[in-house]
């Protein structure tokens, strides 16, 4: 069963979302259930409480990339290994996480409040 409600969205996202809908050639309704069943199980694993493992990919601009480096020394103690690259005026920081899956949602959340910043957590499975 379907349940159907409004939201309100930018101008400029709703086209991005039409544009993308079509060149995949699924619905609006298709695309953004499918984008937020991803998030949400993403999201889901870390609010669950457990030890954890997942790669978390951060890509940042020019001062921003040294807020990164920062918060990442501050986790160091579930950050087991990190790759960080130069490429065009983006720093990628790319990193394996293991550990309690609290702390690992405080790095994701420290993270996401710096400008200029988007990351994302791909959870591997937890830890026994």
């Amino acid at each position: 069963m379907k349940r159907r409600f409004g939201i309100s969205l930018p101008e400029d996202l709703v086209e991005k979302i039409d544009e993308l809908s079509s060149k995949l050639g699924m619905s609006r309704s298709s695309l953004i259930q499918s984008i937020l069943v991803e998030v949400m199980e993403d999201r889901v694993h870390l609010l669950t409480p457990h030890r954890c493992r997942g790669v978390l990919i951060v890509v940042s601009e020019g001062r921003s990339s040294e807020l990164v480096s920062k918060v990442l020394e501050r986790y160091g103690s579930c950050v087991v290994t990190r790759t960080h690259h130069h490429t065009e005026g983006v720093c990628v920081d790319v990193s394996f996480v293991e550990g309690d899956s609290q702390t690992i949602l405080e790095l994701e959340g420290s993270l996401r409040k710096i400008k200029g910043v988007s990351e994302r957590y791909l959870p591997l499975g937890c830890l026994r």
